[in-house]
């Protein structure tokens, strides 16, 4: 008799709630992404905004999560000009402080003198702990001991011209660290370009990558032992990232519809919903066209 193959994971429907009310009292943390969730990279969301107001009033404790490649000061300073005010969460986790605290803590390339000759991709300059980290520019690859992608022209969605520096790189054996898994964005309905598909293609090409940021459990060690026992929901517009990572850390998620992929999930019935979470491998536990409280 034929053997039955079992898979580990079949995904599951979402359940669609009407707003965050519909399930918060079974929950005492939240993890809630930035970008698609609660702003748009120009203001905050009032409907998101009205959620953080009410998860204070509940008591609730509530971490602001982002892939940005800025410091957590830095990041914070950008918030605060959107009106977002500190005292609506907990903490804020940045991709680009946890890769920071990893170099500080000398785990990337330990055994390279430093400081490390680096080659930036940083296209708008939001680097701003080069230095903390341990780094010193340099624009010679043949000279440097790594990559460290953090920002790219926006525009650029397929990233060939990348190709020569990339195999120049590898030929060295450079580690390439990429301080934002994000492979796009979206900016209302524009598509905006990333440093995750310059990861994707250096690893292609033969190459050694770290990513930071979700959805790799790192982000979330910290949030998690210091909260063991309590029931936690995480809250992202990704399957890719956001709803990866609950899956990895093993807790339950809401996917928004309306950001990173609302042209999938535009005008869907619930059999086409199940298709985009079968091409995925993933599923969210709830979805939310926006979140709504």
């Amino acid at each position: 008799m034929k053997q039955k193959t079992f898979f580990p994971y079949k995904p599951l429907q979402g359940h669609e709630l009407t707003g965050l009310s519909d399930v918060v009292a079974d929950y005492d943390v939240f993890i809630i992404d930035l970008w698609g969730v609660i702003y748009n990279g120009k203001k905050v969301f009032e409907a998101a905004y009205e959620v953080l107001v009410k998860l204070k009033d509940l008591g609730k404790i509530v971490y602001l999560t982002t892939n940005s490649p800025r410091s957590k000061d830095h990041a914070l300073k950008v918030l605060e000009k959107m009106g977002l005010d500190y005292s609506l969460f907990s903490e804020l986790i940045t991709a680009g402080q946890k890769t920071l605290e990893l170099f500080e803590m000398n785990i990337i390339e330990p055994e390279k003198k430093r400081p490390l000759h680096t080659v930036f991709i940083d296209h708008n300059n939001l680097c701003t702990w080069a230095t903390r980290a341990g780094l010193m520019e340099s624009e010679d690859v043949e000279k440097a001991d790594i990559i460290l992608a953090i920002h790219m022209d926006e525009s650029l969605l397929i990233p060939d011209p990348y190709v020569p520096l990339f195999r120049q790189a590898i030929d060295r054996d450079l580690l390439f660290v990429c301080a934002n898994p994000d492979k796009y964005i979206m900016e209302y309905d524009i598509k905006r370009a990333r440093v995750g598909i310059l990861s994707d293609l250096y690893r292609a090409m033969g190459g050694r990558v770290i990513e930071v940021g979700k959805p790799h459990p790192i982000m979330f060690e910290e949030v998690m032992m210091a909260h063991l026992g309590k029931s936690t929901l995480l809250i992202g517009d990704s399957l890719v990232t956001d709803i990866r990572a609950a899956q990895y850390i093993g807790i339950d998620s809401l996917l928004i519809t309306n950001g990173y992929h609302r042209e999938e999930f535009h005008s869907v019935d619930e059999v086409k919903r199940g298709a985009i979470y079968e091409t995925y491998g993933i599923a969210p536990t709830y979805i939310c066209e926006e979140l709504f409280w």
